[in-house]
């Protein structure tokens, strides 16, 4: 009889986390005061957010399909799918204590969603393909990291001065606790290599452009770039925007 109702009794309590408003589970993640979106609608189980702030910028629509059982072991297991217009994608994530892991996402997302550092004249419109098989981190420390991130940015960028720039392909992997994006990207009249380093509070570049291109001398020395003959460096770190 006690096995029964210890069976029931855990039926309820899955049915009734199922039943849980999504709006309750972000009162408790911080509110509207930490994430500034204006609405919540639906459960955990198939819920929606409108307008929550990314890099100060809102979101459209992020929609959220929670598995319940993981929150048993004090885990949330989730499917989510972002739309807007300039970010749009899908993945899946669990939240743990301390720890995050990413699987099978893949995000087209603007570089000035990003409210990353760019070229002056560089198009900020520009969308950055992300896909990541895999991502983990624990206690703010990348652990293991697959993936790779695609952009015809600077192709883009050099069309507008009349030559041709390079696509640029960035491998992801983990070192010393930071997520490492590692860049190449390579074109007639532009290469690129370099590495980006991302923690949780802050980001750091650091890039070699070869060009020969005279024209491109002024752009890059707004940028904030270093010269030695056809080679300019490009360093530096910026917080990141957690709005």
């Amino acid at each position: 009889m006690a096995r029964r109702l210890g069976v029931l009794a855990g039926l309820v309590l899955v049915w009734l986390i199922v039943l849980l408003p999504l709006k309750a589970v972000m009162m408790l993640a911080g509110g509207a005061g930490a994430f500034g979106y204006p609405d919540v609608y639906g459960s955990v189980w198939d819920g929606r957010i409108y307008g929550l702030r990314m890099a100060g910028m809102p979101v459209r629509e992020i929609e959220m399909s929670a598995d319940p059982l993981p929150l048993f072991v004090g885990r949330l297991a989730a499917r989510w799918r972002v739309s807007d217009d300039s970010a749009r994608g899908s993945g899946h994530v669990v939240l743990g204590r301390e720890t995050i892991e990413i699987r099978d996402m893949s995000l087209l997302v603007s570089i000035d969603r990003l409210d990353l550092q760019t070229l002056p004249g560089l198009d900020r419109s520009q969308m950055i393909d992300i896909d990541v098989d895999s991502l983990s981190m624990r206690a703010g420390q990348c652990e293991a990291a697959q993936g790779r991130v695609r952009t015809a940015a600077l192709e883009r960028f050099a069309a507008s001065y009349g030559f041709e720039g390079p696509s640029m392909l960035g491998i992801l992997s983990c070192e010393n606790g930071a997520l490492v994006l590692s860049l190449d990207g390579a074109a007639a009249d532009l290469e690129v290599t370099g590495t980006v380093r991302m923690t949780g509070q802050d980001y750091a570049w650091d890039m070699e452009l070869r060009t020969g291109r005279p024209e491109l001398a002024e752009v890059l020395a707004l940028a904030g770039m270093t010269r030695n003959g056809d080679i300019w460096i490009y360093q530096g770190s910026e917080r990141l925007a957690i709005e």
